[in-house]
């Protein structure tokens, strides 16, 4: 499957929830009112863009390395911003949830690693 593709099917989606959510807010009459761009600077683009190539990035991931793998990164993204987030101190320190959080991802991690799955027995019964 074209990871391209199917950023484009996610980008879809994420446009037809956002127009619903528009709609049951009410902001959309803000919106026909004052225009789409009201008070948007070249700043905003930055994270739209950013957020645009991380899909795109994420896509390739999924292809090329497998869902899997890709879990397996994003628990390693979470577990890294945690510490971190913790060795920098200051009012930033980690909550009692972050740290079970980490443990929890820590183990999670470890009983797959260890753990491989079993491959089907491929003896099949002979019927007569």
């Amino acid at each position: 499957r074209n990871p391209y593709l199917f950023s484009m099917e996610l980008c879809a989606a994420s446009v037809l929830s956002l127009g619903i959510s528009l709609v049951v807010s009410g902001k959309l009459q803000v919106i026909l009112e004052q225009g789409f761009w009201k008070g948007w600077t070249p700043t905003t683009m930055i994270p739209i863009f950013t957020n645009s190539i991380g899909g795109i990035l994420v896509g390739l991931v999924t292809k090329y390395a497998g869902s899997v793998r890709k879990g397996f990164a994003l628990i390693f993204g979470i577990f890294l911003s945690g510490v971190v987030q913790a060795t920098r101190g200051g009012s930033s320190s980690l909550t009692t949830n972050q740290y079970l959080g980490g443990l929890l991802a820590g183990v999670a991690l470890w009983v797959h690693a260890t753990n491989k799955p079993k491959q089907p027995s491929s003896t099949k019964k002979k019927t007569s």
